[in-house]
């Protein structure tokens, strides 16, 4: 007896440190009695999932209906497996738990089975651990190495590793991009080493070496050059890292980051370059201050002649507009029923054609047409100003012209091309004296990414080339370097403005382009001018006879607007001409009355300048009333009303003064059938 009640003392205490284990745990303890299908929990159930013990079913068949739904089939086979094989023991899997509140916790369980003599499955015991905190760490882990990845990736931060007691070296692909290499192409410290610029290799390898060093562990905090292993290119790379030491202090790693740092580099070279010069262009300015002041008061003047220039050219338009309009329609009336009188007309037309080109000249000197690029053949437009190149240069200067074969077309406006290069050639003749060789030549040229890392802020491609080169006196270097500038010349008082560089370079820029001078005192001088090679197809369109021409229909009304009588008439007489219905109107508010009365009208044709209200507004109010009406503007110069930065807004169709019958009838049908 004295030992049966030893014995039920040390079970009644083992039960004890187990009831006190089981209080003491997070996990949730549960022993399933197979025979008896009864289930006991520990506290945790409650404590952990808010499961009371006594609002529970005490069976498997509870605790199985407390599996999520989609992990339910799959937890009962994988445990029942286990019960039914004799030869297992224990059991393990995942899945979500429902908690009393209706969220469900990530759950990693497992169990041991109790077997009797027979193998037969008794008893299981286990415990359900609790992974959610785990997984959401784990998530947040992940989430923020997904961040980091991201903000280095965007700051564009490589980071490297070096195993120095084996010597393997890693890069991710941004490292390897710094040193000109594929993002799949294996890597070592040679890599590292050779793809150093000669000049900053001892000092690079002399700072890695002291963050190796146990007795420096300096910081690796260097700036150098790599010259790319494929593509030779040369770049700029900031580094930084520290040297990783074991418990005896050997280093067995280093590691670190490295940026692309160039585009820094050269900002800086060309600051630097800036302020290097600054203390003498400022000393250069004050004791130039009067010519500055002589220079502002000839470019006031220029932007008054300008104005004065675009309001003659403007009235000088209309005038040509009735000449030529109305020698147009004579001539339709007239046929060939005389020759003689034919002859007149022509030449009365050429004449005015001639003055139409001249206007516009002076439209584009006073800054009041806007650039209309458009595909060009460089070749034929050189050929074709070979006399006005012969009539500026005189009798003394020799002109030679060097075409490419197959030369590229390319997209420009062609009257500032003509400018620019009949700019290039005056002062080149200046340049010449009495008696030279001016040559200008074409060809195809590529710009490569070496030449583009040579010259800042030129974009790579195909380019057509227009050389301008002279047999002058040549510029020196500090000349070269300032002579696009607004305003510098070389030449004498009252021989030039210092304007005509500038504009060269500034409709070239404009038009994507680039342009470059070589020149040496006594060697003469070479302008080159670079613009886009032009991809696509422009066919020229055919001429087209006064037969031929494109006509409209009576059931498209056309309302004219124009404050000028004359080009009203002429207007109207040349749209009827071409079988169009024509209403007209002298002013904004008597061609509002005429919209609102006359639903029919298809198309709204106005001048843009007038009194009191101009065309644009006019246009912008008619959309207004009549969202579906078409638009076509002219006018004498294009003020700001449909331009801006130089080019036609969007959406605008424009036929400027003085036009041809034929050039209208063309433009009507572009702008309806559109």
């Amino acid at each position: 007896m004295e030992q049966r009640a030893t014995v039920e003392a040390a079970l009644r205490h083992t039960e004890e440190r187990l009831r006190l284990a089981n209080r003491a745990t997070n996990d949730a303890i549960w022993d399933w009695d197979l025979v008896t299908n009864h289930v006991t929990w520990n506290e945790a159930l409650a404590s952990a999932y808010g499961h009371g013990l006594d609002a529970i079913e005490t069976t498997g068949e509870w605790w199985i209906s407390q599996i999520h739904p989609e992990d339910q089939n799959r937890i009962d086979h994988s445990i029942h497996n286990v019960i039914d094989d004799p030869l297992a023991h224990s059991w393990s899997d995942e899945y979500r738990f429902r908690r009393a509140d209706g969220d469900y916790a990530s759950i990693f369980d497992r169990g041991h089975v109790i077997r009797d003599e027979a193998g037969t499955a008794v008893r299981m015991i286990g415990a359900m651990l609790d992974l959610t905190e785990q997984q959401r760490t784990r998530a947040e882990l992940a989430e923020s190495e997904e961040r980091l990845r991201l903000a280095t990736q965007a700051a564009e931060v490589g980071f490297w590793d070096v195993d120095v007691i084996h010597d393997i070296l890693t890069w991710p692909p941004i490292v390897k991009r710094m040193f000109g290499i594929s993002a799949d192409v294996p890597v070592s410290m040679r890599d590292f080493y050779e793809g150093l610029h000669p000049d900053d290799r001892e000092a690079t390898s002399a700072a890695f070496a002291a963050a190796c060093d146990p007795v420096v562990r300096g910081l690796y905090d260097v700036e150098y050059r790599t010259v790319g292993k494929e593509d030779r290119l040369l770049r700029w790379v900031a580094a930084k890292g520290r040297g990783i030491f074991d418990d005896e202090g050997q280093c067995i790693r280093v590691l670190g980051t490295a940026i692309d740092i160039t585009e820094r580099k050269r900002a800086e070279a060309e600051l630097r370059e800036l302020n290097e010069g600054l203390e003498l262009r400022v000393a250069r300015e004050i004791s130039e201050r009067g010519q500055a002041q002589d220079a502002l008061r000839q470019a006031q003047k220029m932007e008054a002649v300008g104005q004065l220039t675009g309001g003659i050219a403007h009235d000088f338009n209309n005038m040509l507009a009735v000449v030529i309009g109305s020698l147009d329609l004579l001539k339709r009336r007239l046929g060939d029923t005389d020759a003689r009188a034919e002859r007149y007309i022509d030449a009365a037309a050429d004449g005015a054609q001639r003055a139409a080109a001249l206007t516009q000249r002076l439209l584009a000197f006073s800054r009041q047409q806007p650039l209309s690029p458009e595909v060009l053949d460089a070749n034929k437009l050189v050929a074709g100003m070979s006399d006005l190149f012969s009539h500026s240069l005189g009798g003394d200067i020799r002109l030679e012209t060097v075409l490419g074969a197959g030369l590229w077309r390319t997209h420009a406006d062609r009257n500032q091309l003509e400018n620019a290069l009949l700019n290039l050639a005056v002062n080149a003749r200046d340049a010449m004296g009495e008696g030279g060789r001016l040559t200008i030549e074409t060809q195809n040229v590529h710009f490569d990414d070496r030449y583009v890392s040579e010259n800042f802020g030129v974009p790579p491609g195909q380019y057509i080339m227009i050389a301008v080169t002279d047999t002058g006196t040549g510029m020196p270097a500090e000349v070269i370097a300032k002579a696009f500038d607004p305003f510098f010349t070389t030449k004498a008082v009252g021989k030039g403005t210092g304007l005509g560089l500038s504009q060269v370079y500034g409709f070239v820029r404009q038009s994507g382009g680039h342009v470059k001078i070589y020149s040496e005192p006594g060697q003469g001088t070479t302008i080159k001018i670079y613009l886009p090679r032009f991809f696509g197809e422009a066919l020229e369109a055919p001429r087209t006879a006064l037969k031929d021409l494109p006509l409209g229909d009576l059931q498209e009304v056309v309302l004219v607007v124009e404050d000028e009588p004359t080009v009203r008439q002429f207007s109207v007489e040349a749209l009827n001409e071409l079988g169009y219905r024509v209403l007209e109107a002298d002013g904004a508010l008597a061609a509002l009355r005429l919209l609102d009365a006359h639903p029919e009208i298809s198309l709204l044709f106005t001048d843009i300048v007038m009194p009191d209200i101009n065309g644009r507004k006019l246009a912008d109010e008619a959309k207004r009333r009549r969202d579906d009406i078409r638009i076509l503007f002219t006018t004498g110069f294009t003020p700001n009303a449909v331009v801006h930065n130089g080019v036609l807004d969007p959406g605008v169709e424009l036929i400027s003064k003085p036009f041809t019958v034929e050039q209208l009838a063309a433009k009507m049908r572009s702008v309806l059938e559109r």
